[in-house]
């Protein structure tokens, strides 16, 4: 990822083996990955730290995807994106990305080169 800028990335899953792997798909690609298991934790996080972008899982106790990516952005100006089994429904606003779980790596790749491109 030459001339890309090396991104700030908050990943929030409650699958901790889900969660661990997409940091190490993160680091991988030469990024700076911070992981939450929670919305709260992630919002909490995103008001001390200043992210690039947030991938977002849409099921998550407590508080689902959608509900933490319209928060966030009352915190920070940031890309999020919502990783998701299920299509994308009419209720996702059109500057919230869309990644279908299960992705692979060029999948999760092409996202944040479409990020640090900017």
């Amino acid at each position: 990822m030459t001339n890309e800028k090396t991104l700030q990335v908050l990943l929030v899953e409650d699958n901790v083996d889900a969660l661990e792997g997409m940091i190490e798909m993160t680091r991988f690609f030469g990024h700076e990955a911070h992981g939450c298991a929670s919305a709260e934790s992630a919002l909490d996080l995103l008001t001390k730290e200043s992210f690039d972008v947030m991938v977002t899982d849409i099921g998550l106790p407590g508080m689902s995807g959608l509900e933490l990516a319209r928060k966030a952005r009352e915190i920070q100006e940031l890309d999020i994106t919502v990783a998701s089994g299920y299509a994308r429904g009419d209720d996702v606003p059109d500057d919230v990305g869309w990644l279908m779980k299960p992705f692979g790596i060029e999948e999760y790749a092409a996202l944040l080169a479409k990020v640090a491109g900017h």
